[in-house]
């Protein structure tokens, strides 16, 4: 059992911001849908990537969910969704603003069919800004919203880092946050709303330090002044004698004190927010000591000093480490197509409801026929028609 157990979603949408939030609640027990399109559509948005049910990112995606692949673009398409709407508690899109309205799948029109509906828009800049019709990916988001500015070093070029595509997860936290809470205020009203996620909104709140600084003491911070910079000795990453590297992240005095020490430059405990030359200083002298012992060994050395120090891990790294195996974040499903393949199991952990994956990924549009006949109640031949006429696949 699932804390969202008897919770319906419908999911429109096609990218990491609405997927991922579907895939939560999928995990946490929801009857998630996906809608796809038929790719016997012609689309020219259709790719590989969002096609190939053995992709990476199509079976990451889909864990615990049903796949249905339907054109909305065909009135009788756009009426298998009705369907699916009326009984559904949530839906998830991300269509520019304006796309959902002229398919006839926007808020006004599907909630006088279905008042308690939830109705999640996820969109890069929200459906009522200036810039609600620009294209919009991770990259143009982080940049925006000034965290590019603020990455590497005072002299350097802005360091941008792709994945794991930070404002896409920033989404993802924006809609199940906001669709959980709308979940909880229905059971006092009676009725749905509609969520407009904005991406853009939510980097910028969750960049509170730069921006509430700004607000409080008009300071435009520059790289050097902020811990997201690389000159600082506090925080940072060191290349180790293998040629590995760690990080440091010692805020607090005691952790810092705790690295000077251990290192044997007690002198550098006073000067824990020196100046940049200073910390530019002893950089590099922490630079130095630090190429003389391998990574693992300094990892050891900090756990017993009480040091705030990780590793730099690549992807094998990770999921290989004893944390990750303890924690069971790696679970094995059975694929129609590849055989046993192992996925990432749910961050959340709740003592008696947990959220966890529950069937493998559907292949794409497998369970079209299925829910054609048990949810909407389709005869064959309506099926037969159905994919005559390209409605569905």
């Amino acid at each position: 059992m699932g804390p969202l157990d008897g919770i319906k979603v419908l999911d429109l949408s096609r990218h990491s911001p609405g997927r991922y939030t579907s895939l939560i609640m999928a995990d946490l027990g929801a009857e998630v849908i996906t809608v796809e399109t038929p790719r016997t559509a012609g689309s020219p948005a259709l790719s590989f990537m969002f096609t190939d049910d053995t992709w990476f990112r199509y079976i990451g995606m889909n864990c615990s969910k049903k796949s249905i692949a339907v054109n909305l673009k065909h009135e009788r398409g756009r009426d298998i969704v009705y369907h699916l709407v009326d009984n559904a508690d949530v839906l998830i899109e991300a269509f520019r603003p304006g796309a959902s309205a002229r398919l006839g799948m926007d808020y006004e029109t599907l909630s006088k069919r279905n008042p308690r509906l939830i109705y999640c828009s996820i969109t890069g800049y929200g459906q009522d800004s200036p810039y609600a019709n620009r294209a919009s990916h991770d990259i143009n988001v982080v940049a925006m919203t000034g965290i590019l500015g603020a990455c590497g070093s005072q002299e350097g070029e802005p360091i941008h880092v792709i994945f794991p595509q930070i404002s896409d997860l920033s989404a993802n936290c924006q809609a199940i946050s906001s669709i959980l809470a709308a979940l909880y205020a229905r059971e006092k009203t009676g009725r749905g709303q509609f969520i407009d996620v904005a991406i853009t909104d939510g980097m910028i709140y969750f960049n509170w330090v730069m921006n509430i600084r700004y607000l409080l003491n008009g300071e435009v911070a520059d790289r050097s002044e902020l811990p997201t910079g690389s000159d600082q000795a506090w925080l940072n990453t060191y290349k180790t004698h293998d040629g590995k590297y760690v990080t440091i992240s010692c805020l607090e005095p005691p952790l810092w004190a705790n690295l000077c020490r251990l290192v044997g430059r007690g002198d550098f405990v006073d000067q824990h927010f020196a100046p940049l030359e200073k910390q530019k200083e002893m950089y590099e002298a922490l630079c130095k000591i630090f190429t003389t012992k391998d990574r693992d060994e300094w990892l050891r050395l900090f756990d017993q000093a009480d040091v705030a120090g990780a590793p730099v891990y690549n992807v094998e790294e990770v999921l290989s480490d004893p944390h990750v195996v303890h924690r069971g974040l790696v679970v094995e499903v059975d694929h129609p197509k590849l055989g046993k393949v192992k996925l990432l199991n749910n961050p959340f952990r709740l003592s008696d409801t947990p959220a966890k994956p529950r069937t493998r990924p559907p292949l794409y549009g497998e369970n079209t026929h299925e829910i054609l006949t048990d949810v909407i109640g389709a005869s064959e031949q309506d099926i037969k028609s159905l994919r005559a006429e390209g409605v569905i696949e």
